[in-house]
């Protein structure tokens, strides 16, 4: 086979597990593949049948690193980071110059970018030799090339460098496994915690997580080895980085 196909999926590691979206593609995995189990490492409960979850504090190098020696016979055929950054207690995304601070910049980038390469870099001996995905949720404002408006200067870099890492991550492994699958998603606009407070001023289509979830298992899913590397929609239109 040339693709990643879900009836085949055995072990899923997934991030954001509590998530809108995160969540929703939890239980789309669960409901669509009855053999699969989910590994998940979140700051809350996670109590699902054929879910084994790790509760840590802070998600980060470190604890990524326990969770993985804790399961170290573990083959991932699918591994889905979910967690994103876009306001809390010290603001939203930044209109303008005056708005920035190294503070938040260096949220953006922590949670935004820097977790998934800790990601793969502490699942790098977990991948299933007979071929799997690596999948982060990115953003379309993420894009350079689609950049017309500017502002929201923390949430566009974080997730640009995030791209970058991505298509890092596809070549490298990519020079030793074929069947190999690295991508950048979009989800689109969803209701979610992360993006509500903002979801009233679009005025294009905004999915419920049950739609994003079902768009992005559908993208994954039907993308060969051979778009490894890329930045897609969750339409499967490629989107310029």
């Amino acid at each position: 086979m040339n693709k990643i196909e879900l009836k085949n999926v055995k072990n899923v590691l997934l991030l954001g597990a509590t998530g809108g979206i995160g969540n929703a593609i939890l239980n789309y995995l669960l409901e669509e593949n009855s053999t699969l189990y989910i590994y998940t490492l979140s700051r809350s409960p996670v109590e699902y049948p054929r879910v084994h979850n790790t509760i840590a504090s802070t998600i980060n190098e470190a604890s990524l690193s326990d969770f993985i020696s804790s399961i170290p016979t573990v083959k991932f055929d699918l591994i889905i980071n979910t967690i994103g950054y876009l306001e809390n207690e010290h603001g939203g995304p930044e209109k303008s110059l005056r708005d920035i601070s190294e503070e938040k910049l260096i949220e953006y980038f922590r949670t935004n970018a820097i977790l998934t390469p800790l990601l793969a870099k502490v699942v790098r001996n977990n991948l299933s030799s007979e071929g799997f995905a690596f999948v982060a949720l990115s953003a379309m404002v993420g894009s350079i090339g689609e950049n017309e408006l500017g502002g929201w200067y923390g949430y566009r870099a974080s997730k640009s460098a995030l791209n970058a890492f991505l298509k890092n991550i596809a070549l490298e492994w990519g020079r030793t496994n074929k069947r190999s699958l690295v991508l950048a998603i979009h989800p689109g606009t969803t209701q979610t915690r992360l993006s509500e407070k903002f979801n009233s001023f679009v005025t294009h289509k905004v999915h419920s997580p049950n739609e994003a979830a079902a768009n992005i298992c559908n993208v994954i899913f039907s993308s060969s080895f051979s778009m490894t590397g890329n930045f897609l929609n969750w339409d499967g239109r490629v989107i310029d980085w």
